[in-house]
């Protein structure tokens, strides 16, 4: 069985990120687990999406956002950071159309803020991912 196609795709339907954690006791150790499906599903995979680096997955280093490549770049092309973010939405599965996106760059605070909405198999979902860069402090 190939690792990459079937329901054992382990880029986006792996069973061990297709589940949400929450503490069961308040202050404890005691975690309840449960499986996520439908809208919810999908909308953790595409920030799963968003949210991994380009040759970042050491089983597939083709899969991932280009960041450092074309985005988190000096003076990067709008059009092509919004073109790159919207085709990594629209690849994930049960996605049928992309309806809002917005996009948010702030150069100061080195954050860049995708504001999404989208069709799916599912219903509708709207999220949105805030990348961060932390600031390097050179000590003297």
């Amino acid at each position: 069985m190939s690792l990459t196609q079937g329901p054992f795709d382990l880029a986006l339907h792996r069973v061990d990120h297709d589940m949400e954690f929450q503490s069961s006791v308040v202050g404890g150790d005691k975690f309840s687990i449960w499986p996520i499906n439908g809208a919810d599903k999908v909308a953790q995979q595409i920030k799963i999406n968003l949210l991994t680096f380009y040759g970042e997955w050491f089983l597939d280093t083709s899969w991932g956002v280009p960041y450092l490549e074309d985005i988190l770049v000096k003076n990067p092309r709008m059009a092509t950071v919004e073109t790159i973010l919207r085709f990594h939405i629209n690849s994930v599965p049960h996605v049928t159309r992309l309806t809002y996106f917005d996009l948010s760059w702030d150069r100061r605070r080195r954050t860049l803020t995708v504001v999404f909405g989208c069709s799916t198999d599912y219903g509708p979902i709207k999220d949105s991912v805030k990348l961060e860069m932390p600031r390097v402090v050179a000590s003297v």
